[in-house]
């Protein structure tokens, strides 16, 4: 029996996964009215001593982080997320994929969650999806908008596959339904295509697509927000704090105002005396 031999591969095929960081750019500039609208309100609930509350589940929790806690960081950005949702990184076992992806199918936990804290009247919510069609993240996001309807809602998730995919919540909804229902909502481009996976690679031993977009995009997203929110809250003469790198010197290092800054703020969510009441 004869084997056959694959063709080789030219080693100097090119690189083609930094193409779709033009494709993020573009996205940015097309929502920019968009984006700098949320910055505003994001910039009223800090003004006010509140907070924007983050809801994420699964692998967008990376966003979560880049708001919560990290160099150049704002404060003011409260996340609401459970363990159970986002611990999935020991793959198998106990706390393992199928054991997180089985619990994001559970609805009602939106009401458990927003239970635990108390909403300021210029708070806002961001809920945070790849694809916008999570139980657990459109579950939230319907309870948000039931108990709080003047609060502003941010959804930050792919408009092509939220718009397009199948609901999987028993509503029939998908995040960017929520959010269109909403009286202040706020849909928001994550630039992921339908799938997320961006980038097709051809080889002799199959054809594959792969580097999923959804994450490089919900970060720029959140960069950008914090951008133009620090903008805003400048051109208000409203001097905020961001959480300096501690390996430079030269910028100083400003832990303790930041970390009071934030206490202050975590304080009301857990007992505010302006709270507005939840409509159950």
């Amino acid at each position: 029996m004869s084997t056959v031999i694959p063709a080789p591969v030219p080693s100097d095929l090119p690189l083609t996964f930094p193409n779709q960081l033009a494709h993020v750019a573009e996205v940015m500039r097309k929502q920019e009215p968009l984006l700098r609208q949320v910055a505003a309100l994001y910039a009223d609930a800090i003004q006010a001593g509140g907070v924007i509350h983050i809801y994420a589940n699964g692998h967008s929790r990376m966003a979560t982080e880049e708001m919560v806690v990290r160099m150049g960081a704002m404060t003011g950005f409260h996340p609401i997320m459970s363990s159970a949702l986002t611990t999935f990184t020991d793959v198998v076992g106990n706390d393992g994929l199928r054991m997180c992806q089985t619990i994001e199918k559970v609805e009602g936990l939106g009401k458990i969650l927003l239970a635990e804290i108390e909403i300021g009247p210029k708070d806002v919510f961001l809920v945070l999806s790849a694809t916008g069609q999570t139980h657990a993240a459109v579950d939230f996001a319907i309870e948000a908008s039931k108990q709080y309807p003047s609060n502003p809602l941010v959804v930050l998730a792919s408009i092509e596959q939220s718009q397009k995919g199948a609901p999987k919540h028993s509503s029939g909804k998908t995040l960017y339904h929520v959010a269109k229902e909403h009286k202040h909502g706020f849909h928001l481009d994550n630039a992921m295509p339908m799938g997320d996976l961006s980038t097709p690679v051809s080889t002799p031993v199959g054809d594959y697509v792969v580097c999923p977009l959804s994450s490089v995009g919900g970060l720029t997203v959140v960069q950008c927000l914090n951008e133009l929110t620090i903008r805003e809250l400048g051109r208000r003469g409203y001097k905020h704090f961001i959480l300096q790198n501690m390996h430079l010197g030269g910028y100083g290092v400003n832990y303790d105002e930041w970390l009071l800054d934030q206490r202050r703020r975590y304080a009301r969510t857990m007992v505010n005396p302006n709270k507005v009441e939840p409509k159950l």
